[in-house]
């Protein structure tokens, strides 16, 4: 399940996903793909004031305890430390206070003394003597680990031993900037100071033209391992190697050589994580960070299934995903927490039939030829490439669809919309009251989504009737008010329709329209570079089952979609994804696949072929953006 975050202006959603892990054994386990989604919220968000090679400086801005200094938004090297971690032990006597504290592991890398912050008390008035938060205070050692946790307060109320966390661990900065074609880039910081961080920039890029002056970025602490799954115990199976689940992490380019000795195996043998490659070792690998960009696989080996309960959040915005280099592999994630295509995470405006094009992925009849996905399906891995079809679209078609008219909430031809047309008429609704718009014989039903796109107007005020008013707020003649553009542009819900005019649920209007003839509306568009019929599904809306094939005529655009199965539920409006196609699967001859789904939390095996290829990294958007 998935939910708005409640912090500003992030457009993430936080949620859990369940993974199922069927019963295996040590001698046949099961494997699955697993992605994690990000790590929570991010610890910080702000705009950068200006990027030297891979130093991005923030602005700072005055601290609210005293506004005639500057706050200093980090602290020295907590951004890329190894995090602390602490057990608080309860009173023996049931008094519901924190008697004393369990250094587990000491950290690395601290340069100042981090915060700690203990969970709320779960008992107790919460305005009484018998509930109090209670409090601690790190001690920090000249090498960067914390020696020591002090309790200045105890807590009253805790009726289980409360999580406590500390600040630091490895984190990571990705650019959030809605407007930029960059937005989504993630990089590794390697070190901070108070107002600056140094990123990894592994691919040389120019860092001057990702993050512009004033650019807005969010930093997100890293998965690892044990954060993951547990540090001290996990839902995992423990034990030894013999009988513990193991998880397996892909090597560094650098130390791969194309054979199963690319995975790296640990296990959490009860007590922390170990290595298979080296058991009897005394190295804790709870702390192994997971980039976010690539997945884990989890080979179940008890005989029993396991319903794996992951937390985070998912991404809803364009992300990029790093292409391996010519011979090297790499365990990439499904960014998104919805299942999406194979054409939508690598999508065709990075394919390239030259084989001397180092930076796009390979497309080819000959799998031998052509850059691979491989899918792991039941503990076997699939292969699959592209051919090449579609791949010259230039514009992808869109399409729109309101809720089941059928048995059953099914899907009919009635329910699917990729139209557009003119504006000519508004009106200037008061609050509470829907606009209605006026376009001459446009077709739509009730119950679709409508784009409204270049609608104006002139401002008016709340009065009774309303009146246009000037920059100022003054009321004006007809006509002379303040050209702004209108509330209605945006995505709204249709009702109401007539032969010539449709009402916007729920959306009143702030000026009188102005038809100067560049107001639309649209629930699709054609697209552009289709060289053969795409597939089409249906997503959402409480539904599942709906597919369809995208019809082109002659000048490569979708005329009409038709649907070829109807499916049920969709009791709200689904969102239409209409998919390039062009894949193809070993084994199934020459025929096309066409295309295939990549479920929420799975992810899939990138090896790149392509003898030119070097490693580089391609945009890809959520397949939900509207």
């Amino acid at each position: 399940s998935l939910v708005k975050g409640q912090s500003g202006d992030s457009s993430e959603l936080k949620g859990s996903i369940s993974i199922v892990l069927t019963a295996g054994s040590s001698d046949s386990p099961f494997y699955r793909i697993v992605s994690p989604s990000l790590k929570g919220e991010p610890v910080l968000r702000g705009l950068l004031e200006s990027t030297d090679d891979n130093n991005l400086t923030f602005f700072r801005v005055p601290d609210l305890l005293d506004p005639t200094t500057l706050s200093k938004p980090f602290k020295p090297g907590m951004l890329s430390c190894e995090k602390a971690r602490v057990r608080a032990i309860l009173d023996s006597d049931g008094n519901q206070t924190i008697a004393s504290v369990e250094l587990v592991f000491n950290g690395t890398g601290y340069n100042k003394i981090p915060d700690v912050f203990v969970d709320l008390p779960t008992g107790g008035s919460t305005y009484g003597d018998d509930y109090w938060e209670a409090e601690l205070e790190c001690q920090l050692e000249s090498n960067g680990t914390i020696g020591s946790i002090s309790i200045l307060n105890g807590g009253k109320g805790y009726l289980h031993p409360p999580s406590v966390r500390i600040e630091g661990g490895a984190h990571y900065l990705r650019l959030s900037d809605l407007d930029s074609n960059q937005t989504g880039k993630f990089f590794r910081i390697v070190a901070n100071d108070d107002a600056s961080v140094i990123l990894d920039n592994p691919l040389s890029e120019d860092l001057s033209t990702v993050f512009k002056p004033n650019s807005q970025v969010e930093i997100f602490e890293a998965w690892t391992l044990g954060s993951l799954l547990g540090y001290e115990s996990t839902q995992l199976a423990t034990g030894d190697s013999s009988v513990a689940d193991y998880v397996y992490l892909m090597k560094p380019s650098s130390l791969q050589d194309g054979t199963v000795n690319d995975f790296v195996a640990y296990f959490h043998n009860g007590d922390e994580w170990k290595s298979l490659d080296n058991e009897s070792s005394s190295d804790n690998f709870g702390d192994l960070v997971i980039p976010p960009d690539q997945a884990i696989i989890i080979a179940r080996r008890q005989g029993t299934p396991l319903d794996l309960l992951l937390s985070g959040t998912a991404r809803t915005q364009s992300t990029f995903l790093d292409l391996p280099a010519f011979g090297d592999r790499l365990l990439a994630n499904n960014p998104f927490g919805i299942d999406i295509m194979l054409s939508d995470l690598i999508p065709t405006s990075v394919l390239t039939a030259d084989s001397n094009d180092s930076v796009k992925w390979l497309t080819s009849e000959s799998q031998e030829q052509a850059d691979n996905i491989m899918i792991l399906t039941n503990g076997i891995w699939e292969t699959f490439w592209h051919d090449g079809t579609n791949m010259g679209i230039t514009s992808k078609a869109r399409a729109t669809a309101r809720s089941g008219s059928g048995v059953g909430g099914s899907l009919s031809q009635q329910d699917i919309s990729m139209t557009d047309g003119n504006i000519t008429g508004m009106t200037n609704t008061r609050l509470g009251q829907n606009i209605v718009v006026t376009s001459v014989g446009h077709g739509l039903r009730n119950g679709f989504y409508v784009l409204i796109s270049g609608a104006s107007g002139y401002k008016t005020n709340d009065s009774s009737p309303k009146v246009q008013v000037d920059e100022d707020g003054t009321e004006v003649a007809d006509g002379q008010g303040l050209a702004i553009d209108s509330s209605a542009n945006g995505r709204f819900l249709v009702v109401d329709c007539t032969t010539d005019t449709f009402e916007l649920d729920g959306k009143s209007g702030n000026c009188d329209f102005i038809n100067n003839g560049s107001a639309t509306w649209s629930t699709g568009s054609s697209g552009y570079g289709y060289t053969s019929d795409a597939l089409v599904s249906f997503v959402g809306g409480g539904g599942s089952g709906g597919a369809g094939i995208a019809r082109i005529d002659g000048n490569g655009r979708v005329t009409s979609i038709l649907i070829t199965d109807s499916g049920a539920g969709y009791v709200d409006a689904p969102s239409v994804l209409i998919h390039s196609g062009g894949w193809r699967r070993m084994g199934a001859g020459q025929s096309p696949f066409n295309d295939f789904s990549i479920s929420a939390g799975s992810g899939i095996l990138l090896v790149r072929n392509s003898s030119s290829g070097v490693q580089s990294r391609i945009l890809v958007s959520n397949p939900l953006q509207f």
